[in-house]
């Protein structure tokens, strides 16, 4: 069986001890949900250089990620999507890693199944975010 070239979210968490402590630390405090999801989006922004908002994405060119292509997409993006796709997977924490993970290992969300529910492949004409705030961020087919 090959082994695919980008580590499980758990891998790559348990692989970088600061990323780890920050999480404990956050998890073990008395700080709400999503407080603890806030402070985890600046350490992970700040510490991997990811882009909050689609502004703090200087090129849209697609890259080469080695197996695959990918497009640059921002945390508030892909918060946006993950809420799409998973509407009842709603932990801000689990957002903001998920994302984190996504972003760092150029890895994308299908969204064309979820598209399909309710939207003929003739009828999409694109897709557009709306959102004051990283948590309210909304995917808009």
């Amino acid at each position: 069986m090959q082994r695919k070239p980008w580590p499980s979210l758990e891998e790559w968490v348990e692989s970088e001890q600061s990323l780890q402590q920050k999480i404990t630390q956050l998890y073990e405090s008395d700080l709400s949900p999503e407080e603890q999801a806030r402070e985890a989006l600046s350490y992970l922004v700040d510490r991997y250089q990811l882009p909050l908002t689609p502004l703090d994405i200087e090129d849209r060119e697609w890259e080469n990620a080695g197996d695959s292509w990918y497009q640059p997409v921002s945390m508030f993006e892909l918060i946006a999507q993950l809420k799409f796709v998973e509407p009842k997977n709603n932990d801000p924490r689990y957002l903001v890693l998920q994302s984190a993970y996504l972003i760092k290992h150029k890895l994308i969300i299908d969204l064309s199944q979820k598209l399909g529910d309710f939207l003929d492949a003739d009828d999409l004409q694109g897709l557009g975010y709306r959102g004051q705030d990283i948590f309210e961020a909304e995917l808009i087919p």
